[in-house]
């Protein structure tokens, strides 16, 4: 399989945490790590809907149930 390079900017802190998976062994590299990102977001992608409209409904469900949690306890 042919391979290009790709640059990539990202904030500091997200490649820490990259550094910090290599470091643990769950990629063996941090390209390992960015290939892995970037087959699962044309994985998901594929699927029927878009990833932003999967987090933001994803996003809801989570306020909502934090404000039921937060109504039970009050």
């Amino acid at each position: 399989m042919k391979q290009t390079t790709v640059t990539v900017k990202m904030p500091s802190r997200l490649k820490e945490e990259l550094d910090e998976l290599v470091r643990l062994g769950v990629f063996t590299s941090r390209s390992d790590a960015l290939k892995f990102g970037a087959r699962l977001a044309v994985m998901v992608e594929r699927m029927e809907l878009p990833i932003s409209k999967r987090a933001e409904e994803f996003a809801a469900e989570e306020i909502k149930s934090k404000f039921k949690r937060i109504r039970n306890v009050c």
